[in-house]
């Protein structure tokens, strides 16, 4: 017998074990380590399949929704209906019951069906995305470049990340304001004090070769500066709207 295709076999069964257990992650890293050992080995395309799968339907998103897009493995923000479709016949060809003989396919069918069901209806894909988009709205942080002290909303994912100043553009800590200043009365800014800013390092500039150099990072859904003329002009009032900045004082 070939022993990479036996030391494959070893692999999978003890991720089938793992996969009964409910140990997903074990079950997956041996699943993959079984696939890389023989590529060719049926069933360890099945455990990754169901461990996708059910990773994704535990995970619920707004309003305790399940999380149809992550289920079939597409963008939330996909509106493909051909990808889509493939995505569910390539799952419900590894998942169903019939052909895939690990414990918590039919579980994991299931899932994918009842995906494809509210996904595949325009009536019902409709709601579904009405109801979760407060996930998405909901995500966010504030930050203060500690330089100009200009305030900025982000993407809660960008959250501990090395952020570049929308107005003086330096870069900066992107760590969160717990609570937003007060507005100075019958200005269009806040007051600034160094316990209402978060503290952090900064290691280099952007575009640095040298030791503690950090990489640019560029953000798409990063907010938008508000334009300042000679920099005198200070942010509106509105600036706790997404993507606008407010100047300190």
């Amino acid at each position: 017998m070939n022993t990479n295709r036996a030391e494959a076999e070893r692999l999978l069964a003890i991720g089938e074990k793992l996969l009964q257990s409910r140990d997903l992650s074990g079950s997956r890293d041996f699943a993959i380590l079984a696939q890389e050992a023989e590529p060719l080995l049926d069933g360890s395309d099945q455990i990754l399949a169901i461990v996708d799968v059910v990773v994704a339907a535990e995970k619920p998103i707004h309003n305790n929704h399940l999380d149809w897009y992550a289920i079939l493995q597409v963008d939330r923000t996909c509106q493909d209906l051909d990808l889509i479709k493939k995505q569910y016949r390539r799952l419900g060809l590894l998942l169903h019951p019939d052909k895939n003989p690990f414990s918590l396919a039919d579980h994991a069918f299931k899932l994918v069906t009842d995906a494809w069901a509210v996904l595949s209806d325009p009536v019902q894909k409709a709601l579904y995305d009405r109801d979760v988009a407060g996930s998405v709205e909901s995500a966010s942080f504030w930050t203060a470049c500690p330089y100009c002290y200009f305030l900025f909303e982000y993407p809660v994912d960008c959250e501990g990340r090395c952020l570049r100043c929308q107005n003086c553009e330096r870069m900066f800590h992107g760590l969160s304001i717990p609570s937003l200043p007060p507005l100075v009365p019958g200005q269009e800014a806040y007051y600034c004090n160094w316990g209402c800013l978060p503290m952090g390092f900064v290691f280099g500039t952007s575009g640095s070769n040298g030791p503690g150099s950090v990489p640019e990072l560029v953000i798409e859904n990063g907010p938008k500066a508000a334009s300042n003329g000679a920099g005198s002009e200070l942010g509106s009032r509105s600036a706790r709207k997404r993507g606008r900045p407010r100047k300190g004082v």
